[in-house]
């Protein structure tokens, strides 16, 4: 998981410099923040799958619930916080979103290749 997030800090820095090259300083702090929202994402997968490891030990049903509602905690964590950086803080939506998704976009791609 470490190297997923080395990967997706490297991702943010780069779109926050595409960001800043294209849009200037006011794309910064969208673009930090999109990021932050990855890395945050992939932090609370990491300690959701750890918690519910030590958990398959004394009840593998409990595992399994316990990953369902870290789904379910991460969509309404991401939602919120991309609400809450484009509605409340009226953050410029192209470099948050497109860091936000590029940083992902790294999450899934590594994600995929540990498993195959």
């Amino acid at each position: 998981m470490r190297r997923i997030l080395i990967i997706q800090f490297i991702l943010m820095l780069a779109g926050v410099a595409v960001s800043w090259s294209y849009q200037g300083e006011s794309a910064l702090l969208p673009a930090l923040y999109g990021g932050a929202i990855a890395l945050a994402n992939t932090i609370l997968l990491s300690r959701r799958v750890a918690q519910a490891g030590e958990m398959a030990k004394m009840s593998p049903q409990q595992s399994v619930n316990a990953l369902y509602f870290g789904v379910v905690q991460r969509f309404v964590f991401v939602l919120v916080a991309l609400g809450f950086g484009l509605g409340y803080l009226e953050l410029m939506p192209v470099p948050l979103l497109g860091t936000f998704m590029v940083a992902q976009l790294a999450y899934m791609l590594m994600g995929t290749r540990q498993v195959g």
